[in-house]
Protein backbone atom coordinates (compact mmCIF):
# COMPACT_ATOMS: atom_id res chain seq x y z
CA UNK A 1 0.00 0.00 0.00
CA UNK A 2 2.98 2.21 0.53
CA UNK A 3 4.46 1.93 -2.47
CA UNK A 4 1.22 2.52 -4.23
CA UNK A 5 1.03 6.16 -2.52
CA UNK A 6 4.51 6.66 -3.89
CA UNK A 7 3.98 5.77 -7.18
CA UNK A 8 0.61 8.28 -6.85
CA UNK A 9 2.36 11.37 -5.47
CA UNK A 10 5.46 10.61 -7.99
CA UNK A 11 3.13 10.44 -11.18
CA UNK A 12 1.01 13.30 -9.47
CA UNK A 13 4.49 15.61 -9.51
CA UNK A 14 5.63 14.69 -13.05
CA UNK A 15 2.47 15.51 -14.69
CA UNK A 16 2.06 19.19 -12.61
CA UNK A 17 5.53 19.38 -13.82
CA UNK A 18 5.44 19.17 -17.47
CA UNK A 19 1.79 21.05 -17.19
CA UNK A 20 3.95 23.68 -15.60
CA UNK A 21 6.30 24.07 -18.79
CA UNK A 22 3.05 23.65 -21.04
CA UNK A 23 0.72 26.19 -19.15
CA UNK A 24 3.24 28.98 -19.28
CA UNK A 25 3.90 28.59 -23.47
CA UNK A 26 0.27 28.50 -23.80
CA UNK A 27 0.04 31.50 -21.55
CA UNK A 28 2.67 33.01 -23.71
CA UNK A 29 0.45 32.20 -26.80
CA UNK A 30 -2.96 33.60 -25.45
CA UNK A 31 -1.44 37.12 -24.94
CA UNK A 32 -1.08 38.08 -28.67
CA UNK A 33 -4.49 36.12 -29.47
CA UNK A 34 -6.96 39.09 -29.47
CA UNK A 35 -10.66 38.61 -27.07
CA UNK A 36 -13.67 39.47 -29.90
CA UNK A 37 -15.69 42.19 -28.73
CA UNK A 38 -19.11 41.10 -26.71
CA UNK A 39 -16.89 37.71 -25.47
CA UNK A 40 -16.79 38.26 -21.43
CA UNK A 41 -15.29 35.28 -20.92
CA UNK A 42 -12.63 34.71 -23.55
CA UNK A 43 -8.87 35.57 -22.86
CA UNK A 44 -6.10 35.96 -19.88
CA UNK A 45 -7.33 35.46 -16.38
CA UNK A 46 -5.10 35.96 -12.94
CA UNK A 47 -6.30 36.04 -9.41
CA UNK A 48 -6.41 33.70 -6.32
CA UNK A 49 -8.11 31.09 -5.46
CA UNK A 50 -9.56 30.26 -1.37
CA UNK A 51 -10.33 27.45 0.22
CA UNK A 52 -13.79 27.72 2.01
CA UNK A 53 -13.33 25.06 4.69
CA UNK A 54 -9.71 25.82 5.85
CA UNK A 55 -6.77 28.66 4.89
CA UNK A 56 -5.48 27.25 1.96
CA UNK A 57 -5.09 28.91 -1.19
CA UNK A 58 -3.29 30.75 -3.66
CA UNK A 59 -2.40 32.16 -7.27
CA UNK A 60 -4.72 31.21 -9.99
CA UNK A 61 -4.18 31.60 -13.84
CA UNK A 62 -6.95 31.14 -16.30
CA UNK A 63 -6.75 30.88 -20.19
CA UNK A 64 -10.31 30.60 -21.74
CA UNK A 65 -9.86 30.30 -25.70
CA UNK A 66 -12.26 33.00 -27.57
CA UNK A 67 -15.43 31.37 -28.55
CA UNK A 68 -19.01 31.58 -29.47
CA UNK A 69 -19.86 28.07 -28.53
CA UNK A 70 -21.42 27.20 -25.54
CA UNK A 71 -18.63 24.93 -24.31
CA UNK A 72 -15.77 26.63 -23.88
CA UNK A 73 -12.32 24.96 -22.03
CA UNK A 74 -10.69 26.98 -19.11
CA UNK A 75 -7.10 26.12 -18.50
CA UNK A 76 -5.97 26.67 -15.04
CA UNK A 77 -2.52 27.05 -13.48
CA UNK A 78 -2.79 27.15 -9.26
CA UNK A 79 -0.40 27.12 -7.05
CA UNK A 80 -0.61 26.09 -3.17
CA UNK A 81 2.27 26.00 -0.50
CA UNK A 82 5.18 25.00 -2.63
CA UNK A 83 3.37 23.56 -5.20
CA UNK A 84 1.58 24.34 -8.60
CA UNK A 85 -0.09 22.80 -11.10
CA UNK A 86 -2.23 23.13 -14.44
CA UNK A 87 -5.60 20.90 -15.11
CA UNK A 88 -8.63 21.67 -18.02
CA UNK A 89 -12.30 22.31 -17.10
CA UNK A 90 -14.76 22.37 -19.82
CA UNK A 91 -17.67 25.00 -19.43
CA UNK A 92 -21.42 25.32 -20.23
CA UNK A 93 -21.70 28.68 -20.97
CA UNK A 94 -24.99 30.77 -21.34
CA UNK A 95 -24.24 34.67 -22.26
CA UNK A 96 -26.05 37.22 -22.42
CA UNK A 97 -24.91 40.59 -23.39
CA UNK A 98 -21.97 41.50 -21.60
CA UNK A 99 -22.39 38.33 -18.82
CA UNK A 100 -21.32 34.95 -19.54
CA UNK A 101 -22.57 32.56 -16.77
CA UNK A 102 -21.17 29.08 -16.42
CA UNK A 103 -20.96 25.46 -15.14
CA UNK A 104 -18.10 22.57 -15.19
CA UNK A 105 -17.58 19.44 -13.84
CA UNK A 106 -14.08 17.57 -13.85
CA UNK A 107 -13.09 14.87 -12.25
CA UNK A 108 -9.43 15.26 -11.11
CA UNK A 109 -7.59 12.28 -9.12
CA UNK A 110 -10.99 10.56 -9.06
CA UNK A 111 -12.99 13.46 -7.52
CA UNK A 112 -15.81 15.51 -9.33
CA UNK A 113 -15.08 19.15 -8.97
CA UNK A 114 -18.32 21.22 -9.88
CA UNK A 115 -17.15 24.79 -10.60
CA UNK A 116 -20.21 27.38 -11.01
CA UNK A 117 -19.54 30.90 -11.93
CA UNK A 118 -20.09 34.20 -13.63
CA UNK A 119 -17.68 36.41 -16.30
CA UNK A 120 -18.45 40.49 -16.23
CA UNK A 121 -16.73 43.80 -17.03
CA UNK A 122 -13.26 42.14 -16.39
CA UNK A 123 -14.23 39.85 -13.27
CA UNK A 124 -14.28 36.29 -13.06
CA UNK A 125 -16.36 35.38 -9.89
CA UNK A 126 -16.78 31.32 -9.63
CA UNK A 127 -16.94 28.54 -6.55
CA UNK A 128 -15.74 25.08 -6.90
CA UNK A 129 -17.16 22.06 -4.94
CA UNK A 130 -15.89 18.52 -4.34
CA UNK A 131 -16.84 16.06 -1.62
CA UNK A 132 -13.79 17.27 0.60
CA UNK A 133 -13.23 20.75 -0.93
CA UNK A 134 -15.53 23.97 -1.27
CA UNK A 135 -13.73 27.55 -2.28
CA UNK A 136 -13.97 30.24 -4.49
CA UNK A 137 -11.65 31.79 -7.61
CA UNK A 138 -11.51 35.39 -8.08
CA UNK A 139 -9.89 36.29 -11.54
CA UNK A 140 -9.59 39.87 -13.51
CA UNK A 141 -8.70 39.86 -17.24
CA UNK A 142 -5.57 40.53 -18.23
CA UNK A 143 -5.74 42.86 -20.79
CA UNK A 144 -4.15 41.88 -24.59
CA UNK A 145 -2.56 44.23 -25.67
CA UNK A 146 -2.91 46.33 -29.34
CA UNK A 147 -1.08 44.72 -31.99
CA UNK A 148 1.95 47.27 -33.25
CA UNK A 149 0.80 49.38 -36.36
CA UNK A 150 2.08 48.28 -39.39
Amino acid sequence: MKSFFLFLLVATLGVATSGCRSFEKDWAAAARIPIPAGDPLGGRWTGAWQNTNNAHGGDLRAIVPPSESTRRTVRFFATWGGHSGSFTSPLNVTSTGDTATFVGRRRILGFRITTRGEARHGRFDATYQSVFDNGTFTLKRVETPEPAPR
